[in-house]
């Protein structure tokens, strides 16, 4: 059984799919067996990486039993490392038919069963923390919550912690792997303080020491539809980011013995 991760967020816009991407990508090159799975509706994984929308390919027609993992997620080049988009058709595309797609434990039963050779499930998920991603954090081992470093941002992060602290309280076992602070801005005085706010006010071992600055490397990847490791031949600095964020989950997740990477030079093929 997969160590199942979901990246949730009350708020959007926070980089929670680049997230997910990136940190997937970076588990698979330290060596874990990797899948990535888009859970939101809208298909973020699967807009966000160049040839990822195969036909329907993914999570809707794996749940539904139609293909079985092996056909329905998409190998790429990095070894160890498979991506399952949303998929299904248009109607499938709405908030409620990817709750109930969701609900009763289906991914994490479906993970048990039929998902031998994977390590971890990285979880994309919707905004929120309702609908669909509260499925997910049902069936979740661990949950990142990445926090972009503006003020509104800090404002709205009790409801993600009270979310994971509700369905605690259902008897689900999930924990808080961690807050990933995102989008910092080192050099704008509000960014600077919410981060500095997170370390100071928060549990020390609560806020990952890694985080993700705001950096146009990362729209520049967004746009190739590649993890920032794949934008170059030399990869920008901010890459080594996603290799210090998975280090550090490692033991978090019951994960131990990750690799240095090397850089490869593509991701699908």
């Amino acid at each position: 059984m997969p160590v199942i991760l979901a990246v949730a967020s009350q708020k959007g816009g926070v980089g929670k799919t680049t997230v997910a991407l990136n940190l997937a990508h970076a588990l698979a090159r330290r060596g874990w067996r990797t899948l990535l799975v888009d859970a939101d509706p809208q298909g973020a994984v699967g807009w966000s990486v160049e040839g990822a929308r195969t036909g329907g390919r993914g999570l809707v027609r794996w749940l539904r039993g139609d293909l079985p993992l092996d056909e329905a997620a998409i190998p790429t080049r990095e070894a160890g490392l498979r991506l399952l988009p949303f998929g299904g058709d248009d109607e499938d595309h709405d908030w409620e038919s990817a709750r109930s797609l969701l609900a009763d434990g289906a991914l994490r039963w479906g993970l048990a069963h039929d998902a031998a050779g994977t390590d971890v499930a990285v979880v994309d998920t919707p905004s929120g923390v309702w609908g669909p991603t509260r499925e997910v954090l049902r069936q979740a081992d661990a949950v990142l919550v990445p926090l972009q470093a503006e003020p509104l941002a800090w404002r709205s992060l009790h409801q993600a912690i009270d979310a994971i602290e509700a369905v605690r309280e259902e008897g689900r076992p999930v924990e808080l792997a961690g807050i990933l602070l995102t989008m910092v801005a080192t050099r704008e005085e509000a960014s600077l303080a919410v981060a500095q706010e997170s370390w100071g006010s928060l549990p020390v071992d609560l806020v990952l020491e890694a985080f993700v600055p705001r950096d146009p490397a990362f729209l520049r990847a967004a746009a190739r539809g590649v993890p920032i490791a794949l934008l170059e031949r030399r990869p920008p600095p901010a890459a080594a980011v996603f290799d210090r964020v998975a280090a550090e989950l490692e033991p978090r997740l019951g994960l131990a013995g990750g690799t240095a990477p090397e850089a490869p030079a593509g991701l699908l093929g």
